[in-house]
């Protein structure tokens, strides 16, 4: 498995359109979840797939394509975004505006989980929010396309990272209580690539982040010790 250690990285003209993701309402209560660190479906290396609200699109825009994985050390940023969490799971996402009107954003929104389509590569967690925001479109012209990057943390402990041959679909944001505790946790804490100007302090974050995760995927919970490297981090 690829070390995320050492990893060499890198309009508003018109008012905006915030549009949040629908979602399905068969979702199960979060009171009635029991779950165990190293159980929680879908996760690590547990069967069936994650739980909680599927994530879909909003009405007027639409997905390019498929998902396509790529190598964190290969990504540069550009695009409509290039933003995360993470560097073991990076997929790119492109939008389509199929909707006439002012630009548009979208949100992907914290807890989303984009799930590994082709077998043995990871799945990606988003702990926060990313928006995108897709230009405007008006009557007569073509439909206006953004390409996102994700950096995202792995849910797969011992399955592959991503690659740019590998394929992903959206999944659920998130409904595990365990994962949504870390998130808590996590609130006040500088975790995106977006919030540091040094990349390396970003990989540092982003790797206590990825080992957090694993504690509650693939482990047996949160130690002492990774409570107080979460407690380290950076404040916003």
């Amino acid at each position: 498995m690829r070390s995320f250690k050492g990893l060499m990285p890198a309009l508003l003209l018109f008012s905006l359109i915030t549009i949040h993701p629908g979602c399905s309402k068969d979702d199960k209560p979060e009171e009635e979840i029991n779950e165990q660190p190293g159980h929680i479906p879908g996760l690590g290396n547990e069967n069936g797939d994650p739980t909680g609200e599927l994530f879909k699109l909003p009405k007027g825009v639409s997905l390019v394509g498929q998902i396509k994985g790529a190598e964190y050390y290969r990504s540069t940023p550009g695009g409509c975004a290039f933003d995360g969490n993470g560097g073991e799971v990076v997929v790119k996402i492109t939008l389509q505006r199929d909707s006439i009107g002012g630009p548009l954003t979208v949100e992907f929104p914290p807890g989303l989980i984009i799930v590994s389509a082709s077998e043995g590569f990871q799945s990606g967690l988003l702990v926060e929010s990313v928006l995108v925001t897709l230009p405007p479109r008006s009557p007569g012209s073509g439909a206006p396309q953004c390409t996102a990057t994700l950096l995202l943390s792995c849910l797969n402990l011992f399955k592959k990272p991503s690659e740019d041959f590998a394929f992903y679909k959206f999944g659920p944001v998130t409904n595990s209580p365990l994962i949504k505790d870390l998130f808590k946790r996590l609130a006040r804490k500088k975790i995106m690539y977006s919030e540091y100007t040094n990349k390396e302090d970003w990989k540092e974050a982003a790797e206590t982040v990825q080992d957090a995760i694993w504690g509650l995927t693939d482990d047996d919970g949160l130690s002492d010790d990774m409570l107080r490297y979460i407690s380290e981090l950076p404040n916003k």
